[in-house]
């Protein structure tokens, strides 16, 4: 495949991603559960305020435009610039929309105090145990054995072309498929596929296990429909997060297919490329389809015109959670489709040390082998 072509498919693929990012972010907003203005506690009512519409249409406009200009910058600058630049680049639109949401969330809390939007009470709790019952589940965390044969068969396929590989090995590649680092032969070459498959598992691993232990919203006003709605988000999260994972990991069973000349370093980078998008795709769609929490399963339900419960006081800038009393250690998030960790919680803060340490490792035991 000449290098022009695989430069082209780089420059193209990184653009859609910066576009495809960007633009998930840009519909945020309309994603969010609707007692949650730029995360602001509001009535669901307060949704048709037209401030408060106008707000949104803003937000989408400005990171749509930010993100088309990102997505220009890294196509233009793929070829020349330093992957440090590019990686760059494609973070602009999630600083910018970081930004633009604590404008809005300060302009919403100044309309909250103004119209008197206070919370009569709390009685989410008292509700949530009933509403939970016979509701969808996410997959449980053992579907993650799957990792295992994938791994194993990279192993298997590792060592059967290791005497058709070269020495020195070539194991990485610029953006145009040009070997620009190798490595001795040895079994580093064999072990390099399967740490780098067993991270990425074990990554997955752990996003699913959060999902599982995130604490459960519900509306006080409808309590087992939220608790539906939320069930089959957190499924159908589990199970795309499963799909992509697989489709990663088995992804990486390329490097010793490269590395044998199986396939050539261009074409190895293009298919890589195209599994990255191919896996952001599906989340984006759950994204669309289910909104945060399953909110948009609940889009033709009546609004809530009063509060039954605000936590305002217990998020940092809108995206950090801080709540002692709260024994959950991972909680929806509140701008976003996701889930974010409860930093009251010290058990949160021991596995962010253990991710961190996990991050550090992998880290040595990479450059040890390369």
């Amino acid at each position: 495949m000449p290098a022009e072509l695989v430069s082209q498919v780089t420059g193209v693929t990184m653009a859609l991603v910066t576009l495809l990012a960007g633009s998930l972010l840009a519909v945020v907003p309309w994603l969010t559960r609707r007692r949650e203005a730029f995360a602001v506690t509001v009535p669901e009512s307060a949704q048709a305020d037209p401030r408060i519409a106008r707000m949104r249409r803003v937000y989408l406009v400005v990171l749509l435009a930010v993100s088309f200009a990102c997505a220009a910058g890294t196509y233009a600058l793929s070829l020349a610039a330093d992957p440090l630049v590019l990686s760059a680049l494609a973070c602009v639109p999630v600083l910018a929309g970081f930004l633009l949401m604590l404008v809005f969330r300060s302009r919403v809390r100044a309309i909250k105090r103004d119209e008197g939007w206070e919370a009569r009470g709390m009685r989410t709790a008292a509700v949530a145990g009933a509403a939970e019952k016979n509701v969808p589940r996410p997959l449980p965390l053992t579907w993650n054995l799957l990792y295992l044969p994938v791994i194993l068969a990279t192993l298997a396929v590792t060592v059967a072309l290791y005497p058709a590989m070269p020495d020195p090995v070539p194991v990485h590649f610029d953006a145009a498929g040009v070997p620009d680092n190798y490595l001795a032969k040895g079994w580093q070459v064999i072990v390099l596929p399967v740490a780098v498959q067993a991270f990425l598992a074990l990554s997955f691993a752990a996003a699913h296990w959060q999902m599982l232990r995130s604490r459960r919203p519900v509306a006080p006003e409808s309590p087992t429909a939220s608790a539906l709605a939320y069930g089959m988000f957190v499924r159908a999260q589990s199970l795309t997060l499963l799909v992509t994972g697989l489709v990663i990991v088995t992804a990486i069973a390329l490097m010793p297919l490269s590395f044998a000349g199986v396939v050539t370093p261009g074409q190895s980078i293009v298919a890589l490329l195209v599994i990255c998008v191919a896996a952001i795709v599906p989340n984006v769609g759950v994204s669309l389809v289910y909104g945060q929490a399953g909110s948009r399963l609940l889009r033709r339900m009546g609004a809530a015109g009063e509060l039954d419960f605000d936590d305002d006081a217990r998020w940092r800038l809108g995206v950090f959670y801080l709540n002692r009393e709260d024994p959950s250690v991972v909680v929806p998030r509140r701008f976003g489709v996701g889930w974010a960790m409860n930093w009251g919680n010290p058990r949160s803060w021991g596995l962010v040390a253990l991710f961190v340490a996990a991050i550090a490792v992998f880290v040595v035991v990479i450059e040890l082998l390369v």
